[in-house]
């Protein structure tokens, strides 16, 4: 489904909660950036973010120069709307719309979670402190699609309900979670941390899998 991009003449200041919104989007960015989880020049270092704002159709959408406050349907409601938030609306909005439980959305080119996306290759998830927090064994590699389709990312989200990501062939990911997006960064950040390490697992004869039924016995004795 495509997302209508609309927009009003007059750029409207940003809402009390857009103004909070684009300071956390900001921090998470500086929090991955410090992190090491986004290159620290260039534009492999490309990071935006959106937050739902709770208990109405509409999300704040920001990156490293500023936020607007969209619809769901795509109509620009805030702020001033750059090139760059424009092409990215119709994706984040076709995600939130997707999904309810979500309110958090990060798309970064983490240069080792990238790499995997360059290789055509899922993300195997064997490092145990990161995957017992994650709760799935593979981030997902989604089809070829043009620049910030959101087709790639739907599929991925349906076939793999649980899984917190998806790996774009030849690009970067999206993210997502229900916690807010400082904390989906901490998350997005270890993970990218666990694939520097897989990575150098790889050059000593490869990573290993974990214990079957290792992750699924660790949800259910957090859960009991």
């Amino acid at each position: 489904m495509t997302t209508a991009i609309e927009t009003t003449e007059d750029v409207k200041a940003l809402s009390a909660f857009g103004l909070q919104a684009q300071f956390e989007i900001t921090e998470a960015g500086r929090y991955l950036l410090e992190a090491g989880a986004l290159a620290p020049h260039g534009r492999s270092g490309a990071f935006n973010g959106g937050i739902r704002v709770p208990g109405e159709d509409k999300f704040v959408l920001g990156g490293k120069s500023g936020a607007i406050e969209v619809s769901l349907d795509g109509v620009h409601l805030a702020g001033e709307l750059t090139r760059g938030l424009k092409e990215i609306i119709a994706l984040y909005s076709a995600v939130f719309r997707e999904r309810p439980d979500l309110n958090a959305i990060i798309h970064t080119h983490s240069p080792n979670l990238t790499a995997y996306a360059i290789a055509h290759k899922p993300f195997p998830l064997r490092y145990w402190s990161v995957a017992k927090r994650v709760g799935v064994r593979e981030i997902p590699l989604g089809d070829w699609a043009p620049r910030y389709s959101a087709e790639p990312v739907l599929q991925s989200l349906r076939a793999h309900p649980k899984a917190p990501a998806v790996l774009l062939r030849n690009r970067g990911l999206f993210t997502w979670g229900g916690k807010g997006i400082l904390e989906l960064a901490k998350q997005l950040a270890s993970i990218e941390e666990a694939a520097e390490i897989t990575l150098k697992a790889e050059i000593l004869g490869g990573s290993q899998e974990l214990p079957a039924g290792s992750i699924e016995d660790f949800a259910t004795k957090q859960q009991g």
